[in-house]
């Protein structure tokens, strides 16, 4: 069979009571944490201008913009929405790609809402659409790792595409046509992180997705068999970086959200500086370190790393998010790094920066990714006394194996949550969520997330 009818196989015919109870557990854990980051990155400038967009259309309003008190067209509801929830990068990862729910989540939370759909059935779709992305991802990984491609935006399109094919309930036929429309939508390169463009690749492959099924339900028509094609999406992707589909073969029969499961953020900034994070923070506990006793810092890091942090001192809070030497300095100063430190404001304190210029990011060839796609790092921090601190930190905080507990992360949510709602209506939408199978409306629920209430 062809990779690109098991993919539509695998869209048309699985079914929620099908999928590992495992799996709809992760699924769930990882639908609050995106619905968290959301409401959070809803107050941010991608977001709020993208909204200002989306109320252009709101006389065709029905989907939630999230955070904003407004409906708008599913489509531009997932734009905003995708936007939103990577607008803050505190969204979680993949082991192999970066945000796998930013554009999912909000696609399906909008043609959920649109067509009166269910929780089972947005569980269902979202299982669909990332097991898709996570087996795309398996089959291309220098598509993730050493390209220019921004897999959020890539892969994602077609994530959030199988999702929304399986809510419509397209037929074969016409899932191989949004596959196909989709990929001509794809985009998001990495030269746009520390912009507002790199959240608005997550928005985009949520509009992608919306719109490329409801175009196919339409008999608009795209390749049939564009996954494998020649020059089709892994060719036109991989660029010059094998890629191998067999990993679509497996697509319902292991599940990626059990075998392998997502990367929580527990710092809302750039994942490859997390490790880092971890090390200084570790070290200033156990020496009692404050700013006035630093002489130097130096940060090795994997190659992967050192091409994707690319800011030294940063302009914006935006850039702060990329920028090792402001993130090592705001940490070892404040102790933790949190929404709040990164601000533009924030990143403009005279303090930070004076710490921030004597952290220096160095390629350490003999630092490796790990199994679970992280990147380690080594910390040294050289005291005004003469004494040299050093700490290595290979799995940050809220992967596998190094996780956050369950109170952490729903510390996380209410953190995110709260900038939005009031404590009733945080625990209502918490509850929600918490029940999503059970749900037999998602209306109630994101009339809860429009905010102002």
């Amino acid at each position: 069979m062809a990779y690109t009818e098991q993919v539509v196989e695998f869209v048309v015919q699985t079914r929620f009571e099908e999928i590992p109870a495992k799996a709809i557990d992760v699924a769930k854990q990882a639908v609050i944490d995106s619905v968290g980051v959301c409401l959070a990155g809803s107050r941010e400038d991608p977001a709020k201008i993208s909204g200002e967009l989306a109320q252009e259309e709101i006389q065709n309003g029905d989907a939630t913009v999230f955070g904003q008190g407004f409906k708008t067209s599913a489509s531009m509801a997932a734009l905003v929405n995708g936007t939103a929830g990577h607008a803050l990068d505190y969204d979680h990862s993949f082991v192999l790609m970066g945000q796998p729910t930013a554009g999912l989540a909000p696609a399906v939370f909008a043609l959920c809402e649109a067509i009166g759909a269910s929780g089972r059935d947005f569980l269902e779709a979202y299982v669909v659409g990332f097991e898709l992305t996570a087996k795309l991802a398996w089959s291309m990984p220098g598509h993730s790792s050493k390209g220019g491609w921004h897999a959020t935006g890539t892969l994602g399109s077609l994530g959030a595409t199988a999702a929304c094919s399986r809510l419509l309930g397209l037929p074969p036929d016409r899932v191989r046509m949004a596959l196909g429309i989709a990929t001509s939508m794809a985009s998001g390169v990495v030269w746009n992180f520390g912009t507002m463009t790199k959240p608005l690749h997550a928005g985009l492959a949520a509009r992608n997705g919306v719109l490329a099924a409801k175009l196919a339900a339409k008999s608009f028509s795209g390749n049939s068999s564009i996954l494998e094609v020649t020059n089709g999406f892994h060719e036109s992707f991989s660029g010059s970086f094998p890629h191998n589909l067999a990993p679509l073969s497996s697509l319902g029969s292991s599940y990626e959200l059990v075998e392998r499961g997502i990367k929580f953020k527990a710092y809302p900034c750039g994942g490859l500086t997390h490790s880092a994070i971890d090390a200084v923070l570790a070290m200033r506990n156990e020496h009692g370190l404050a700013q006035q006793m630093v002489d130097q810092i130096k940060v090795k890091v994997t190659l992967y790393t050192h091409s994707r942090i690319v800011y030294r001192i940063p302009e914006t809070g935006l850039q702060g998010k990329f920028s090792m030497a402001y993130i090592v300095a705001r940490a070892l100063i404040d102790g933790r790094v949190t929404l709040d430190s990164f601000t533009d404001e924030a990143v403009r304190d005279p303090a930070v920066l004076s710490l921030a210029e004597r952290v220096h990011m160095e390629l350490d060839p003999d630092l490796e990714e790990n199994e679970d796609g992280s990147r380690p790092c080594s910390v040294e921090i050289r005291l005004k006394d003469g004494r040299i601190l050093s700490r290595q930190v290979d799995y940050p905080k809220g992967t596998r194996n190094s996780p956050m507990s369950t109170d952490e992360l729903r510390q996380k949510f209410v953190d995110c949550a709260s900038r939005l709602l009031t404590e009733n209506s945080l625990n209502r939408v918490a509850g929600m969520l918490d029940e999503l199978e059970s749900q037999k409306s998602l209306a109630p629920l994101c009339q809860l997330l429009q905010g102002n209430n």
